[in-house]
C-alpha cells in the first residue's frame, strides 16, 4: 500500500512539472517577491518521526498531524521532507519510511506561476500521504518503541541531503522500550556511562547540526526528568542541537524556536 501511494505521488509530481498556471498570491507564498524577484533561503531537510505505540493517545496523534501539516506548508522548492514511523525493536526490521524533494523551479533565476502550482499540489499530496503516519487504528500489534535505532535511519537522511539545514520533529513520549532498554517507569534505564561507551565504540549515529524538536514528552515528574536528561546527553554527544524550549508535551502551535 505504501509503495503504491509513493508511486502515485511521484507520477502526480512529474505531471505537474509541465502543466498548470499559478497566481500572484501563490508565488508570494513560495518565496517569490514582486516583479518575479526570488527570495532565496538555504535549502532545508525536514524530518518527522512518529510514535504510534499504544502509549500515545489519539489526541497526541491528531496534534502530530496538525503540526505536520503546518510545517509542510512552509516548505519551498528544493526542500526535502522525510518521515519515519518509529522502529519497534531493532534496525533489523524493515522500516516504514518515506522521503521526497519539493520539485525545483523550472528556471532557477525566474519566478514562474506554474512552479507555484506544482509546489502547492506537491505539499497537499504530501500532507495527504503522511496521514498514515498518524493513523490511530491498528496499533495493537506494535511491540516496542525503538527511538535509538530509528535515529540511525535519521542519520542516513542527513547524509543523503548534504548542504541542507536539518530539522527533526519527534512526535513521541521519548520512552525507549525494547528488549535491552525500557524507560517506561524507569524499568531498564541506561547506566550513567552508556552514552560515553557507545560513543567510544562508534555505535552512535552522526546527527551533527540537526535541530531537534520533541512533541509529546512529559517533563513534570522526576521520572520524566531522568528520561529527558538522558536524551540531552545523547543528542549533545551525537552532534544534534536540543534545547529545553524545544521540548513540549502538547504545544498550541507549531514549535518555531530556532536552534542556536
Amino acid at each position: 500500500m505504501v509503495i503504491r501511494k509513493l508511486a502515485a505521488l511521484g507520477v502526480a509530481v512529474s505531471a505537474l512539472m509541465v502543466a498548470g498556471c499559478g497566481t500572484q498570491e501563490g508565488n508570494a507564498a513560495a518565496g517569490e517577491g514582486e516583479g518575479g524577484v526570488l527570495k532565496r533561503s538555504p535549502p532545508q531537510l525536514v524530518i518527522f518521526v512518529y510514535d504510534r505505540s499504544t502509549s500515545i493517545s489519539h489526541h497526541q496523534l491528531e496534534l502530530a498531524r496538525q503540526l505536520t501539516n503546518a510545517r509542510i506548508r512552509k516548505l519551498d522548492h528544493g526542500d526535502r521532507i522525510a518521515a519515519h514511523q518509529l522502529l519497534q525493536l531493532s534496525l533489523e526490521e524493515p522500516p516504514q519510511r518515506w522521503s521526497e524533494t519539493v520539485p525545483q523551479r523550472q528556471f532557477a533565476e525566474q519566478a514562474m506561476m506554474r512552479d507555484s502550482v506544482t509546489r502547492a499540489r506537491f505539499l497537499r499530496d504530501a500532507q495527504d500521504f503522511l496521514v498514515a503516519f498518524t493513523d490511530t487504528m491498528d496499533r495493537g500489534s506494535i511491540d516496542g518503541t525503538d527511538i535509538l535505532s530509528t535515529l540511525h535511519d535519521v542519520s542516513a537522511d542527513l547524509r543523503a541531503a548534504p548542504g541542507r539545514q536539518g530539522t527533526l520533529y519527534i512526535f513521541s513520549d521519548m520512552l525507549q522500550s525494547n528488549r535491552s532498554i525500557d524507560m517506561e517507569g524507569l524499568r531498564r534505564m541506561p547506566d550513567a556511562g552508556w552514552v560515553e561507551r557507545e560513543q567510544a565504540n562508534g555505535t552512535l549515529p552522526d546527527l551533527s547540526g540537526l535541530c531537534i524538536y520533541v512533541v509529546g514528552a512529559r517533563v513534570d515528574t522526576k521520572q520524566s526528568q531522568n528520561v529527558k536528561n538522558f536524551w540531552q546527553e545523547y543528542f549533545e554527544v551525537t552532534g544534534a542541537v536540543f534545547e529545553t524550549r524545544n521540548d513540549t508535551l502538547r504545544p498550541v502551535d507549531r514549535p518555531e524556536h530556532p536552534c542556536t
